[in-house]
């Protein structure tokens, strides 16, 4: 039986097994490698989770258990750290090895922080992850006024979800229009129209 490690375990690694586990089960011994502690869940949903429109069970993409049952192994809250293609190896951070016949790599992408002084303080957050949503969540239970800095989709979202809270918030965007690369300035101007009517600067 060949081992296969998929490292990441985002939608895209959670939508690989689901088409792995359909196969016959005698071919890959899998594990799956994950930085988060929780197992795959939607990213795309975590807006709505942050609005409180939705639950953190409506975003999680497998059932507690899934995992077990479909006799794949978990490694959660320990991401990969060093990948040696050689020795078909890989380290994890807690110092372990992981030996493997076939790797997957579905790490998906890291949020990026502006360089900018400040950008490492304690209340400034990306907002990529669960956990970013659970900080988020946080930080807005204490009723200060935020700044959300990105006009795209996602800072939109994120600034809707935390006006859901009550909170004076100020959205800041690089360009001359919200979602630039979507929308023309006619469009862009009703949508910030509508980004205003919900309370958000």
């Amino acid at each position: 039986m060949e081992k296969l490690l998929i490292i990441g375990n985002g939608m895209a690694s959670s939508r690989l097994l689901d088409e792995l586990v359909k196969r016959p089960p005698s071919r890959f011994a899998i594990t799956v490698v994950g930085a988060e502690p929780h197992a795959a869940y939607n990213r795309v949903l975590l807006s709505p989770m942050l609005a409180g429109n939705i639950q953190w069970d409506d975003v999680r993409l497998k059932p507690e258990g899934w995992y077990a049952v479909n006799g794949v192994e978990l490694e959660q809250n320990n991401p990969a750290v060093m990948l040696d293609p050689v020795a078909k190896a890989v380290k994890l951070a807690d110092g372990r090895s992981l030996s493997y016949d076939k790797c997957v790599l579905a790490t998906g992408s890291e949020p990026i922080r502006l360089p900018i002084p400040g950008a490492d303080l304690a209340g400034v957050t990306t907002f990529r992850t669960a956990a970013d949503c659970a900080e988020m969540t946080k930080v807005a239970s204490r009723g200060k006024p935020a700044v959300v800095i990105g006009g795209g989709l996602l800072g939109i979202e994120a600034a809707y979800g935390l006006a859901r809270f009550g909170l004076e918030v100020t959205l800041i965007h690089i360009m001359d229009r919200l979602m630039e690369r979507q929308l023309d300035a006619e469009a862009a101007a009703m949508l910030k129209t509508a980004v205003e009517a919900k309370g958000v600067r």
